[in-house]
């Protein structure tokens, strides 16, 4: 009856350790592809090249960049049906887009000042299904709005559930 009980402490213990060490895996997993998920959520923009870098990372470079919202798979329905276009804080211009589906422009944004965002039902403009939006996205002088620093053209998969 002794030897019984002991085994099924032994049973329970090894479960719950199981059960935390699995715990712990998830725990990391999720973690681990939050982190890689954001690793690529700006875009760097300069005068010689557009490149994804780490949003933590802090701007040590000598030649100044803008930073740009990611562009990663996008799925939307009614209850949620906006895309928003962010100028991420710390910028220095003004961004504007330009919403392009099959060359047709959907959405033009007006300047979007830094730590500012618009945004747009997409839903009201395309079907469901599966679609390829491009962005054209300008930068503006702060000072000036009429001067244009630099551009670049970025495409976005979604997908809109009706």
């Amino acid at each position: 009856m002794k030897e019984r009980k002991q085994t099924k402490q032994t049973i329970i213990i090894i479960l719950l350790v199981t059960l935390l060490l699995l715990t712990g895996v998830s725990i990391y997993l999720s973690i681990r592809a939050l982190i890689s998920s954001r690793e690529c959520c700006v875009m760097k923009v300069s005068d010689t090249q557009s490149d994804y870098v780490n949003p933590l990372d802090n701007k040590t470079q000598e030649d100044a960049y803008t930073e740009l919202m990611g562009f990663g798979r996008l799925e939307l329905d009614l209850n949620s049906p906006f895309i928003y276009l962010i100028n991420p804080p710390g910028n220095e211009v003004y961004l504007s887009f330009d919403v392009l589906y099959e060359g047709e422009s959907l959405y033009k944004s007006d300047l979007i000042e830094p730590g500012k965002m618009e945004d747009f039902d997409i839903c009201s403009v395309l079907d469901a299904g599966e679609h390829t939006l491009t962005y054209l996205i300008s930068s503006y002088d702060l000072q000036d709005k009429t001067v244009l620093w630099s551009g670049v053209q970025q495409d976005q998969d979604i997908l809109i559930r009706k």
